[in-house]
């Protein structure tokens, strides 16, 4: 297994070890005789396993595809943010480029203006939590 940054990448060596597979397995699958195309045409059985290879061949693009595109959400770069310091809570596109967006720096909560022309602080809302109900919970225990 590859170790990142501390973290056990069990998925990308399985990726690897599925691509390598495939990679070692195309030759065979290259070497089927193309008897009869040069005479015009294919018998029955070659245009069976003519399609069968196209297809099977898809299938694995698409997989392939498809496990890339879900490795890359998985692991993409913005998510060693989260629990940091500032998190994004959700957001609200008001134009075609103009977006409000709600962080979490801290206890606090920020709604910050996203344009073109830069980010402007549009609120500051202060703690996330009652401190009433936090002390209240705290002479409880």
């Amino acid at each position: 297994m590859q170790v990142i940054h501390g973290k056990f990448q069990p998925v990308s060596t399985l990726m690897c070890c599925v691509v390598t597979g495939l990679l070692s397995a195309m030759p065979a699958l290259a070497e089927a005789p193309a008897t009869g195309v040069a005479g015009g045409g294919l018998a029955a059985g070659d245009i069976a396993s003519a399609t069968l290879r196209m297809v099977a061949g898809l299938v694995i693009v698409l997989g392939l595809l498809a496990a890339t595109a879900w490795v890359s959400r998985r692991f993409r770069a913005g998510s060693a943010a989260r629990g940091g310091a500032v998190e994004i809570l959700t957001g609200l596109s008001l134009g075609n480029r103009e977006r409000v967006v709600l962080l979490k720096v801290g206890r606090d909560q920020v709604l910050v203006g996203i344009s073109p022309s830069g980010l402007r602080t549009l609120h500051v809302l202060g703690q996330t939590e009652d401190p009433e109900f936090s002390g209240y919970m705290e002479n409880k225990s």
